[in-house]
């Protein structure tokens, strides 16, 4: 009788065991993301790599990589709620030299709810948002597990003890205790919803996109992007943008945006981390040169960049956003002047080959026809040899930059015919995560007339911009 009720006991904790196991696992195994960011915080091109911290908060990695022409020197981190002092919550310095180094730095977000990673650099002041969750409440299913397990252990050991076996109708009571406990726990965790849930996968870099919307393909979701820090009606996205008094030609200046509601006239502050950036802002010279920055954000709805305007004139502003919600991804326009002689557009070579930062970049646009797609796409050679180290930048291996007609007949950034357009690289990355030596664009010209193009990649830490003339041919009319 002891033997059997020795075994009966080995055989119940057994099967606990095995319905147990994957319900801690479970419980414990807390899903992280990784979110990367550009930040153009000055004069200095640096890219964030943010691991969120588990439920209820914690631990926050951060790894600083700068870009571009990196200046030596330092910038600090911290982990603040939303508009509090970085000082108070434990800066931490961060090397910014040389271009490609990255550094990992440590923070605390030690409590769920809304906080920001904030980066100075002695001058700006920029705060990413992002959101700790809340531990999720433990199912009910999960209690019934528990529960049912650790009753029908206590009842089942009760019913075993020499003294209870002596009075066979309370051993018989505590083993039906038993039994009815165990059925209930093993059921909960059989009929649990999704059965029974794998480990969290580990924090892994974000997966190139490869699907995209009209008007900018090749946008997708990250794996944890920061929840918004506040929810706005959902209107178009007014942009205002302004500069110092004494902006001119060659000279640094900040550029601030500021975001509202163009339904609601209230502050926009509900943009999400789209394709690495919070704003993805292009800024067109009366020349036909290109900037593009990535403003950071320093206060709600307020944005700033610093740019270096060659010429003087007026400068076109395009702001691609994504707001939460059904906001979805948005593009608005506005436009600054600056003090200075204003030169003519001179329109950029058509296809063909030209040397570019040390590469040979042979770019074909085959029978662009209004309507039609076409082939946009660019070779690189070196010294004779296949470029194949182009670097991944803000999630894609090539970005292309398009400017349509305006009532003038070319490409007039403060145009508002003039239509905006940004499509990203259609090819996979290569077995070492590179590009190259070609990046291809599907682009569908909605407009025949001239057309601007800037094409870029980067490579050693650097972008390199293509600019190309196409002159779009019209539709064929049908016969």
């Amino acid at each position: 009788m002891r033997a059997r009720g020795h075994l009966g006991l080995v055989v119940l904790l057994a099967l606990l065991a095995a319905v147990l196991a994957p319900v801690a696992s479970a419980h414990e195994a807390l899903p992280t993301g990784v979110q990367r960011v550009e930040l153009s915080l000055g004069e200095r091109e640096l890219a964030l790599t943010i691991t969120a911290p588990p439920e209820g908060g914690g631990r926050l990695p951060v790894v600083v990589l700068p870009r571009g022409e990196a200046r030596p020197g330092e910038v600090t981190l911290a982990a603040v709620r939303p508009g509090g002092d970085p000082a108070a919550g434990g800066p931490v310095a961060v090397p910014v030299a040389p271009v490609g180094q990255p550094r990992e730095v440590a923070l605390t977000a030690d409590a769920p709810g809304e906080w920001e990673v904030v980066v100075a650099d002695g001058v700006t002041v920029a705060r990413v948002p992002l959101t700790v969750a809340a531990p999720a409440p433990t199912p009910g299913w999960v209690w019934a597990v528990r529960i049912g397990a650790v009753l029908g252990v206590v009842a089942l050991v009760a019913a075993l003890a020499p003294a209870v076996r002596a009075r066979p109708r309370l051993a018989v009571g505590l083993g039906a205790v038993a039994l009815v406990a165990v059925t209930v726990a093993v059921t909960a965790a059989i009929t649990a919803p999704g059965g029974t849930p794998a480990p969290a996968p580990a924090a892994a870099p974000a997966p190139i996109p490869t699907g995209g919307h009209a008007g900018h393909g090749g946008m997708a979701a990250m794996p944890m992007a920061p929840v918004p820090m506040a929810t706005m009606p959902s209107g178009a996205v007014v942009v205002t943008a302004r500069t110092g008094p004494d902006a001119r030609a060659g000279v640094p200046t900040d550029l601030v945006l500021d975001l509202t509601d163009g339904s609601t006239g209230a502050v926009v502050d509900d943009l999400t981390i789209h394709d690495e950036a919070l704003i993805h802002l292009a800024v067109v010279g009366p020349a036909g040169d290109l900037a593009h920055v990535h403003p950071v954000r320093t206060a709600p709805g307020r944005y700033v960049v610093r740019v270096v305007p060659p010429t003087g004139g007026r400068f076109g502003v395009f702001a691609e956003m994504e707001r939460a919600g059904e906001g979805g991804h948005q593009v608005a326009r506005t436009a600054f002047a600056v003090t200075g002689p204003a030169p003519a557009a001179v329109p950029a070579p058509g296809p063909g080959v030209r040397e570019v930062d040390g590469m040979r970049a042979d770019v074909a646009v085959p029978d662009a026809v209004a309507g039609r797609p076409t082939r946009v796409s660019v070779t690189f050679t070196k010294a004779g040899a296949p470029v194949t180290d182009l670097q991944g930048w803000l999630g894609m291996g090539a970005h292309l930059v398009q400017l349509g007609p305006g009532v003038g007949g070319g490409p007039d950034p403060v145009d508002p015919a003039s239509a905006f357009g940004h499509g990203h690289d259609t090819t996979p990355a290569g077995p070492a995560g590179t590009y190259g030596p070609q990046v291809a664009f599907d682009q569908t010209f909605t407009r025949a007339g001239r057309h601007a193009l800037w094409i870029q990649v980067q490579r050693d830490w650097r972008i390199v911009t293509i600019p190309v003339t196409v002159d779009v041919a019209p539709e064929s009319p049908a016969p």
